[in-house]
């Protein structure tokens, strides 16, 4: 089928919602006056020491994601003091930093304007503190940040990055830097019809290598808004090899913007009460808007829960292939919802497991002693003879009755 449109004119974005925050817009200065103002949490909204999610604290004993590569292709990561080292990974939005041959990492991998993919890396790779009970999923995990779009640089910038082109560099880029998961909170929405008319060959040919590399590629499964239907088709969830990641409302619903996708269900929460700031220190609880407060919610921070249980799966089977874990993630996860839980996933056995053999020795019980049967033997013939007895003078009465015509005394 003739292809007419390009893969560089299709817009990638972030994929949250719009929701009430909890709390007030903060009264505070953000260095770049540009960028996004965050609402900052009060101590009141940080879980204490002993309310970590028992789901994280039982799955963390069998893994952290130690010496797993995870890539956030995002608006950016800002370095946090509960975040693990972030690996600047490459810059797709600014003008001539786009190139993956460029030997100079760009800094604004390392700088998340838009206050977006700070949060994923939060709820992905958190790391904990004795002072309180926040931790990601994947707190062992190295992290890659990419920046392959943003809403808030400058205006030099546009076209530069937020599209299909960049979105396939970024994807490369995070295959060249050793990625055995990538996390993508971004979508591309197309319209009925003109999915067939999308020349997406690029990217297919990325998630292609990202599959002979044995490295599993999560998305956001996208937010029904006017932008993105409902019938959408969303790159890259919609790729065969690719997770998608729907929102969960609660325990039990799924969220109603979530863009159904063809593949199998899997799902996570898609608010985030608390997350950590952009800023470089703290919390933060929503987005400081002109309209009010915004909480963070959306199918963006869904595929994060799903990214880090693979990060868990890829420590526990470094050799899996990126099929493996997409099995073990979907064979573990709740058959009404779709839900991914940590310690599920790492404690789940596959369908198809054979465990290995092991010989049993069982001992026989000891047997009795000599003794004891010579006993119990005395006893047992003594208590024949006495029931015989009575058995033989009990008959012979009766025979002497019938003899005498019932009369004893003859």
């Amino acid at each position: 089928m003739r292809r007419i449109l390009t893969g560089s004119g299709i817009a990638v974005m972030c994929v949250c919602v719009v929701v009430p925050a909890s709390a007030e817009p903060p009264p505070g200065r953000l260095p770049d006056p540009d960028c996004a103002v965050v609402v900052p949490a009060s101590p009141a909204d940080v879980p204490t020491p002993d309310d970590v999610p028992e789901s994280l604290a039982v799955a963390h004993r069998f893994a952290t994601g130690a010496g797993v590569r995870v890539a956030v292709i995002d608006t950016g990561i800002t370095p946090h003091p509960r975040l693990p080292p972030v690996i600047p990974g490459g810059d797709l939005v600014v003008v001539g930093e786009r190139r993956p041959e460029d030997p100079q990492l760009p800094e604004g991998a390392v700088d998340d304007c838009d206050a977006h993919g700070t949060i994923v890396a939060g709820i992905l790779a958190a790391r904990p503190s004795p002072g309180d009970g926040f931790v990601g999923v994947a707190p062992g995990v190295e992290l890659i940040s990419i920046r392959q779009t943003s809403n808030r640089r400058a205006a030099e910038s546009v076209g530069a990055g937020g599209n299909l082109a960049s979105l396939t560099d970024a994807v490369n880029l995070a295959l060249d830097r050793g990625a055995r998961v990538i996390n993508i909170s971004l979508v591309s929405c197309l319209p009925p019809g003109d999915a067939d008319r999308v020349d997406a060959r690029g990217l297919d040919a990325a998630l292609d290598r990202a599959e002979e590399n044995g490295t599993v590629i999560v998305a956001a499964a996208g937010n029904v808004d006017e932008r993105c239907p409902v019938d959408s088709t969303v790159l890259p969830a919609h790729r065969p090899t690719v997770v998608a990641v729907s929102a969960l409302e609660d325990a039990h619903t799924l969220a109603g913007y979530s863009v159904p996708g063809p593949g199998p269900l899997l799902s996570a929460p898609g608010r985030v009460p608390l997350a950590l700031s952009p800023d470089g220190t703290g919390f933060a609880v929503g987005l400081a808007e002109s309209s009010g407060p915004r909480a963070f919610e959306g199918t963006s921070f869904s595929a994060p829960v799903v990214s880090g249980t693979a990060a868990l799966l890829m420590e526990l089977h470094p050799t899996a292939t990126a099929a493996g874990i997409r099995a073990r993630l979907a064979g573990a996860v709740d058959p009404a919802t779709g839900a991914v839980d940590p310690v599920d996933a790492v404690t789940h056995l596959p369908a198809d497991y054979r465990g290995t053999p092991h010989p049993v020795t069982v001992t026989a019980p000891v047997a009795a002693s000599s003794g004891v049967r010579a006993r119990t033997g005395v006893t047992v013939t003594i208590l024949l003879c006495v029931i015989g007895t009575m058995l033989t003078v009990r008959y012979t009465r009766l025979f002497r009755l019938r003899r005498t015509g019932g009369n004893p005394g003859q």
